[in-house]
């Protein structure tokens, strides 16, 4: 008996050969099972399993993006209760979107792009920038945007020896630039936005006409304008004085007035070297007989 079960663990730890072939019964087992045996099985399996690993982190980062992307165009959208993203710096990447507007107050000599694509200026006069922004919400019935609105200010750094402001952007949202005015103040209302990336808010600007409504909630009122213009301006690659003159469409005025202003293509060769600025007085400023009623507006 002894001897019969020697025979078997001997057998069973040098099992016999048939030709070339070694039938170890354990061996095929654990092939059947799909564990790995050889280190060339080991290395392959453990190879494949860090490449699913590594798949499945970079899913999760990708659509943690996409989700974050589309919370906060919800959160960027007028008729939600979620609070507006918050502004970024001014974009860094080569091919970003620039800031369509860097006029400070008091203005002098803007540049709306640099070669950098870092939007600066000389630094805003803190006392006539103080004024917070009372905007929360704009719509453009005609062409479906309704937007929370950001104030957007500056970031201060040193540029060649001397400090320089570095505009913020609204990415989902629409921004007010921090110093110009608020609806019943009398001058000029700058509001800028985004063409493309994320939030592209302003995407359909180039399909406003003169007549279109442009409604501004401020100070827990309503505020109605009339688009009177939509021009078009070369800004990238021209003359300072030419950019000088850009600017002028951002600058204080003697009567309140609407400017909305946003880059221009946002493909092809010529991207992002033009403007489109829409402009937009009060309702009543002059005859705007398609308006039917003024009811629950505040008319200036």
């Amino acid at each position: 008996m002894k001897h019969t079960i020697r025979e078997a663990i001997t057998s069973a730890h040098n099992p016999p050969k048939v030709g070339r072939i070694l039938l170890n019964p354990f061996r095929r087992a654990n092939r059947r099972a799909g564990a790995p045996t050889t280190f060339r099985e080991k290395l392959y399996w453990t190879l494949g399993n860090l490449l699913m690993l590594i798949g499945a982190i970079l899913l999760a980062y990708v659509g943690g993006i996409y989700a974050q992307a589309d919370y906060n165009r919800y959160a960027a959208r007028g008729d939600t209760d979620a609070p507006p993203p918050a502004p970024i710096a001014a974009p860094r990447a080569p091919d970003a979107e620039p800031a369509p507007f860097v006029a400070p107050l008091p203005f002098v000599a803007p540049r709306l792009n640099t070669g950098s694509e870092r939007i600066v200026s000389d630094v805003p006069d803190i006392v006539q920038s103080s004024v917070a922004s009372q905007i929360s919400r704009i719509i453009i019935p005609d062409i479906g945007v309704d937007s929370k609105v950001v104030e957007v200010g500056w970031e201060v750094t040193e540029q060649n020896g001397r400090q320089v402001a570095v505009w913020q952007v609204a990415e989902y949202a629409v921004g007010h630039h921090r110093g110009s005015a608020n609806p019943g103040e009398g001058s000029n209302i700058v509001l800028a936005g985004h063409v493309g990336g994320y939030g592209k808010v302003f995407k359909d600007l180039i399909n406003v006409e003169e007549g279109d409504q442009i409604i501004l909630f401020a100070g827990g009122q309503q505020y109605l304008y009339v688009v009177r213009e939509q021009v078009i301006v070369h800004e990238e690659g021209v003359s300072p004085e030419q950019q000088a003159m850009n600017a002028l469409y951002i600058a204080p005025t003697s009567e309140e007035m609407v400017t909305l202003i946003t880059c221009w293509p946002d493909r092809g060769p010529d991207k992002f070297k033009y403007r489109i600025i829409v402009r937009a007085t009060p309702y009543g400023a002059s005859n705007d007989e398609s308006l039917t009623t003024t009811e629950g507006w505040n008319v200036r």
